[in-house]
């Protein structure tokens, strides 16, 4: 069987295939997203949203000023 090998740095393994929750966080504190990267050279194969906007009477989505 073969393992998946980093594009960036040619490790080799599906362990150094990595993910992490965005510190963006909806109003009930789920990330947002989650970043897949190598860990060892950083290299990111993908994002993935956490938190979808659902219907009117579904979650609601709060954005801080950044002001």
């Amino acid at each position: 069987m073969a393992d998946p090998t980093c594009p960036a740095c040619s490790a080799e393994g599906i362990e150094n295939i990595v993910s992490a929750e965005s510190a963006e966080r909806a109003k009930g504190g789920n990330p947002w997203f989650h970043v897949v990267y190598c860990d060892r050279c950083g290299h990111i194969y993908g994002v993935l949203a956490k938190h979808v906007f659902g219907p009117a009477s579904g979650p609601t989505l709060v954005v801080k000023d950044r002001r």
